[in-house]
């Protein structure tokens, strides 16, 4: 589930069993995640490729830095976190309103 909220747009997720996992992707920009239920298990891999694993219990947050390869497990079931982040345009700037351009916030790991 997605919202546009003014100038943020917010990507809710649930991971209903312990383990689920989300692969791992990188972001065009730094956002948020709020943990707002349960627990999750973030495993990072930085452009360097250091790796960097830690654990999130609600209520919680973390950064995710742009370019940074991460993985989320569930840690319990009905674990739920969400994701904030501005609106950007193609040319990475800050936009008030969201112009439908989802290549600002999500890129796939190759």
């Amino acid at each position: 589930m997605e919202w546009v909220s003014g100038n943020i747009f917010i990507r809710k997720s649930i991971m209903d069993k312990a383990g689920m996992v989300i692969p791992g992707h990188k972001h065009a920009f730094d956002h948020t995640t709020i943990v707002f239920k349960g627990s999750v298990h973030v495993r990072a891999k930085l452009p360097d490729n250091t790796i960097i694993e830690r654990d999130f219990k609600a209520p919680t947050h973390f950064l995710v830095k742009k370019d940074v390869e991460h993985e989320i497990t569930s840690l319990e079931d009905d674990s739920e976190f969400w994701c904030v982040y501005s609106h950007r345009d193609p040319q990475g700037e800050v936009v008030q309103e969201w112009t439908g351009w989802r290549e600002a916030n999500m890129r796939a790991v190759r």
